[in-house]
Protein backbone atom coordinates (compact mmCIF):
# COMPACT_ATOMS: atom_id res chain seq x y z
CA UNK A 1 0.00 0.00 0.00
CA UNK A 2 2.98 2.27 0.58
CA UNK A 3 4.10 1.59 -3.00
CA UNK A 4 1.14 2.53 -5.22
CA UNK A 5 3.15 2.18 -8.45
CA UNK A 6 4.53 -1.26 -7.58
CA UNK A 7 4.25 -3.58 -10.57
CA UNK A 8 6.66 -6.43 -9.85
CA UNK A 9 8.34 -8.22 -6.95
CA UNK A 10 11.55 -9.95 -8.01
CA UNK A 11 12.74 -12.55 -5.51
CA UNK A 12 16.35 -13.68 -5.42
CA UNK A 13 15.55 -17.09 -3.94
CA UNK A 14 12.94 -19.67 -4.76
CA UNK A 15 10.90 -19.11 -1.58
CA UNK A 16 8.09 -16.57 -1.60
CA UNK A 17 6.82 -17.23 1.93
CA UNK A 18 7.44 -13.58 2.87
CA UNK A 19 4.95 -12.28 0.31
CA UNK A 20 1.18 -11.95 0.66
CA UNK A 21 0.51 -13.68 -2.66
CA UNK A 22 -3.25 -13.19 -2.56
CA UNK A 23 -2.98 -9.45 -2.03
CA UNK A 24 -0.23 -9.13 -4.62
CA UNK A 25 -2.50 -10.82 -7.16
CA UNK A 26 -5.37 -8.48 -6.23
CA UNK A 27 -3.05 -5.55 -6.81
CA UNK A 28 -1.89 -6.95 -10.14
CA UNK A 29 1.70 -7.23 -8.95
CA UNK A 30 3.77 -9.74 -10.91
CA UNK A 31 6.14 -12.00 -8.97
CA UNK A 32 9.27 -13.78 -10.12
CA UNK A 33 11.59 -16.02 -8.16
CA UNK A 34 14.79 -18.04 -8.49
CA UNK A 35 13.49 -21.50 -9.26
CA UNK A 36 15.73 -24.29 -10.58
CA UNK A 37 18.90 -22.51 -9.50
CA UNK A 38 19.99 -23.82 -6.10
CA UNK A 39 17.94 -26.99 -5.56
CA UNK A 40 20.89 -29.27 -6.23
CA UNK A 41 22.99 -27.33 -3.71
CA UNK A 42 20.27 -27.52 -1.05
CA UNK A 43 19.98 -31.27 -1.64
CA UNK A 44 23.74 -31.60 -1.12
CA UNK A 45 23.36 -30.00 2.31
CA UNK A 46 20.46 -32.31 3.18
CA UNK A 47 22.59 -35.35 2.39
CA UNK A 48 25.51 -33.81 4.28
CA UNK A 49 23.34 -33.38 7.37
CA UNK A 50 22.06 -36.93 6.95
CA UNK A 51 25.61 -38.30 6.84
CA UNK A 52 26.71 -36.10 9.73
CA UNK A 53 23.97 -37.50 11.96
CA UNK A 54 24.26 -41.14 10.92
CA UNK A 55 28.07 -41.12 11.07
CA UNK A 56 28.31 -38.76 14.08
CA UNK A 57 30.59 -36.18 12.44
CA UNK A 58 29.59 -33.50 14.95
CA UNK A 59 30.40 -35.67 17.96
CA UNK A 60 33.61 -36.89 16.33
CA UNK A 61 34.91 -33.37 15.75
CA UNK A 62 33.98 -32.43 19.31
CA UNK A 63 36.04 -35.20 20.95
CA UNK A 64 38.95 -34.49 18.61
CA UNK A 65 39.00 -30.76 19.35
CA UNK A 66 38.47 -31.25 23.08
CA UNK A 67 41.22 -33.83 23.36
CA UNK A 68 38.92 -36.57 24.63
CA UNK A 69 39.53 -38.99 21.75
CA UNK A 70 39.86 -42.40 23.40
CA UNK A 71 40.63 -45.36 21.10
CA UNK A 72 39.38 -47.71 19.84
CA UNK A 73 36.02 -45.95 19.41
CA UNK A 74 36.05 -42.18 19.70
CA UNK A 75 32.25 -42.05 19.41
CA UNK A 76 29.52 -44.67 19.82
CA UNK A 77 29.05 -47.11 16.93
CA UNK A 78 27.57 -45.28 13.97
CA UNK A 79 24.92 -46.25 11.41
CA UNK A 80 25.64 -47.05 7.79
CA UNK A 81 23.63 -45.29 5.13
CA UNK A 82 23.05 -48.29 2.89
CA UNK A 83 19.74 -49.94 3.69
CA UNK A 84 18.34 -47.00 5.68
CA UNK A 85 14.81 -45.84 4.91
CA UNK A 86 14.45 -42.19 3.89
CA UNK A 87 11.07 -40.51 3.95
CA UNK A 88 11.04 -37.34 1.86
CA UNK A 89 8.40 -34.75 2.72
CA UNK A 90 7.76 -32.77 -0.46
CA UNK A 91 8.78 -34.04 -3.89
CA UNK A 92 9.54 -30.80 -5.67
CA UNK A 93 12.91 -30.05 -7.24
CA UNK A 94 14.76 -30.26 -3.90
CA UNK A 95 12.94 -33.37 -2.71
CA UNK A 96 13.63 -35.15 -5.99
CA UNK A 97 17.32 -34.20 -5.81
CA UNK A 98 17.53 -35.53 -2.23
CA UNK A 99 15.87 -38.80 -3.23
CA UNK A 100 18.23 -39.21 -6.20
CA UNK A 101 21.27 -38.78 -3.96
CA UNK A 102 19.91 -41.02 -1.20
CA UNK A 103 19.19 -43.74 -3.75
CA UNK A 104 22.83 -43.63 -4.86
CA UNK A 105 23.81 -44.44 -1.26
CA UNK A 106 21.63 -47.55 -1.38
CA UNK A 107 18.86 -46.09 0.74
CA UNK A 108 15.18 -46.95 0.34
CA UNK A 109 12.92 -44.03 -0.61
CA UNK A 110 9.30 -43.17 0.04
CA UNK A 111 7.75 -39.73 -0.11
CA UNK A 112 4.77 -37.72 1.08
CA UNK A 113 3.02 -34.74 -0.48
CA UNK A 114 -0.48 -33.39 -0.97
CA UNK A 115 -0.97 -35.58 -4.04
CA UNK A 116 0.80 -38.31 -5.99
CA UNK A 117 2.83 -37.34 -9.06
CA UNK A 118 2.68 -39.70 -12.06
CA UNK A 119 6.21 -38.78 -13.17
CA UNK A 120 7.77 -39.73 -9.79
CA UNK A 121 8.92 -43.34 -9.61
CA UNK A 122 9.58 -43.42 -5.87
CA UNK A 123 6.88 -44.99 -3.69
CA UNK A 124 4.22 -42.50 -2.65
CA UNK A 125 2.91 -42.54 0.93
CA UNK A 126 -0.27 -40.44 1.29
CA UNK A 127 -0.17 -40.55 5.12
CA UNK A 128 2.55 -38.45 6.77
CA UNK A 129 2.27 -40.37 10.04
CA UNK A 130 2.76 -43.66 8.23
CA UNK A 131 5.85 -42.25 6.51
CA UNK A 132 7.25 -41.04 9.84
CA UNK A 133 6.74 -44.46 11.43
CA UNK A 134 8.34 -46.22 8.45
CA UNK A 135 11.46 -44.12 7.95
CA UNK A 136 14.87 -44.00 9.61
CA UNK A 137 15.43 -40.48 8.30
CA UNK A 138 12.68 -37.95 7.65
CA UNK A 139 14.00 -35.41 5.13
CA UNK A 140 11.82 -32.30 5.06
CA UNK A 141 11.77 -30.51 1.71
CA UNK A 142 8.22 -29.14 1.71
CA UNK A 143 7.43 -25.63 0.57
CA UNK A 144 7.40 -23.33 3.59
CA UNK A 145 4.08 -21.49 3.72
CA UNK A 146 0.79 -21.46 5.61
CA UNK A 147 -0.24 -24.81 4.11
CA UNK A 148 2.79 -26.58 5.61
CA UNK A 149 3.29 -24.61 8.83
CA UNK A 150 3.76 -27.05 11.71
CA UNK A 151 3.04 -30.21 9.68
CA UNK A 152 5.97 -31.91 11.41
CA UNK A 153 4.21 -31.73 14.76
CA UNK A 154 4.76 -33.50 18.07
CA UNK A 155 2.94 -36.64 16.88
CA UNK A 156 5.03 -36.90 13.71
CA UNK A 157 8.22 -36.31 15.70
CA UNK A 158 7.21 -39.04 18.13
CA UNK A 159 6.55 -41.38 15.21
CA UNK A 160 10.06 -40.84 13.81
CA UNK A 161 11.19 -42.13 17.18
CA UNK A 162 14.20 -42.52 19.42
CA UNK A 163 16.23 -44.20 16.69
CA UNK A 164 15.16 -41.83 13.91
CA UNK A 165 16.55 -38.60 12.51
CA UNK A 166 14.87 -35.48 11.12
CA UNK A 167 16.68 -33.40 8.50
CA UNK A 168 15.19 -30.03 7.58
CA UNK A 169 16.37 -27.85 4.68
CA UNK A 170 12.91 -26.42 3.97
CA UNK A 171 11.79 -23.64 6.33
CA UNK A 172 11.85 -23.56 10.11
CA UNK A 173 8.08 -23.05 10.39
CA UNK A 174 7.41 -26.48 8.88
CA UNK A 175 8.49 -28.13 12.16
CA UNK A 176 7.17 -27.57 15.67
CA UNK A 177 10.58 -26.50 16.95
CA UNK A 178 9.59 -26.56 20.63
CA UNK A 179 8.32 -30.14 20.32
CA UNK A 180 11.44 -31.21 18.43
CA UNK A 181 13.79 -29.75 21.03
CA UNK A 182 11.80 -31.37 23.84
CA UNK A 183 11.94 -34.74 22.05
CA UNK A 184 15.70 -34.45 21.46
CA UNK A 185 16.31 -33.65 25.13
CA UNK A 186 14.05 -36.49 26.24
CA UNK A 187 15.62 -38.95 23.82
CA UNK A 188 12.31 -39.67 22.11
CA UNK A 189 13.81 -38.34 18.86
CA UNK A 190 17.16 -39.82 17.88
CA UNK A 191 18.70 -36.80 16.19
CA UNK A 192 18.25 -33.78 13.93
CA UNK A 193 20.20 -32.12 11.15
CA UNK A 194 18.91 -28.58 10.65
CA UNK A 195 19.80 -25.82 8.21
CA UNK A 196 16.68 -23.72 8.86
CA UNK A 197 15.01 -22.41 12.00
CA UNK A 198 11.86 -20.61 13.11
CA UNK A 199 13.86 -17.49 13.96
CA UNK A 200 16.96 -16.69 11.96
CA UNK A 201 19.52 -16.14 13.31
CA UNK A 202 18.33 -18.69 15.86
CA UNK A 203 19.20 -17.80 19.50
CA UNK A 204 22.33 -19.68 20.58
CA UNK A 205 20.95 -20.40 24.05
CA UNK A 206 18.04 -22.27 22.45
CA UNK A 207 20.41 -25.06 21.35
CA UNK A 208 22.90 -25.01 24.23
CA UNK A 209 21.92 -28.32 25.82
CA UNK A 210 20.17 -29.99 22.86
CA UNK A 211 21.92 -33.30 22.09
CA UNK A 212 22.34 -35.30 18.88
CA UNK A 213 22.14 -32.34 16.53
CA UNK A 214 24.10 -30.97 13.60
CA UNK A 215 23.19 -27.34 12.93
CA UNK A 216 24.13 -25.11 10.00
CA UNK A 217 23.18 -21.42 9.49
CA UNK A 218 20.80 -21.61 6.50
CA UNK A 219 23.63 -22.08 4.03
CA UNK A 220 21.82 -24.62 1.83
CA UNK A 221 21.60 -22.68 -1.42
CA UNK A 222 24.50 -20.31 -0.89
CA UNK A 223 27.11 -21.69 -3.27
CA UNK A 224 29.09 -19.25 -5.38
CA UNK A 225 27.54 -20.69 -8.50
CA UNK A 226 23.96 -20.40 -7.26
CA UNK A 227 24.47 -16.87 -5.97
CA UNK A 228 25.85 -15.79 -9.35
CA UNK A 229 23.06 -17.48 -11.30
CA UNK A 230 20.49 -16.03 -8.91
CA UNK A 231 21.81 -12.51 -9.42
CA UNK A 232 21.65 -12.90 -13.20
CA UNK A 233 18.11 -14.24 -12.91
CA UNK A 234 17.07 -11.17 -10.93
CA UNK A 235 18.64 -8.82 -13.47
CA UNK A 236 17.02 -10.57 -16.43
CA UNK A 237 13.59 -10.52 -14.76
CA UNK A 238 14.01 -6.79 -14.10
CA UNK A 239 15.09 -6.16 -17.68
CA UNK A 240 12.10 -8.05 -19.04
CA UNK A 241 9.67 -6.28 -16.73
CA UNK A 242 10.83 -2.83 -17.78
CA UNK A 243 10.90 -3.90 -21.43
CA UNK A 244 7.31 -5.09 -21.21
CA UNK A 245 8.32 -8.70 -21.92
CA UNK A 246 7.22 -11.92 -20.19
CA UNK A 247 9.19 -12.58 -17.01
CA UNK A 248 11.88 -15.24 -17.22
CA UNK A 249 10.83 -17.08 -14.06
CA UNK A 250 7.30 -16.01 -13.08
CA UNK A 251 5.77 -17.61 -10.02
CA UNK A 252 3.56 -20.45 -11.21
CA UNK A 253 -0.10 -20.12 -10.38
Amino acid sequence: DALPELGCIVCFGVGVDGIDLTYAKQRGVAISHGRDINHEDVADVAIGLMIARLRLFTEGEKVLREGTWTPPLAVPPQKRLRGRKVGVVGMGAIGAAIAHRAEAFGMEIKWYGPRAKPNVTYAYEPDLMQLAEWCDVLAVAARGDKTTEGIINADVIKAVGSDGIIVNISRGIVIDEHAMIAALKAGTLGGAGLDVFVDEPTPIERWKDVPNTTLTPHLGGATREALWEGSQNVLENLRRFYAGEDLLTPLAG
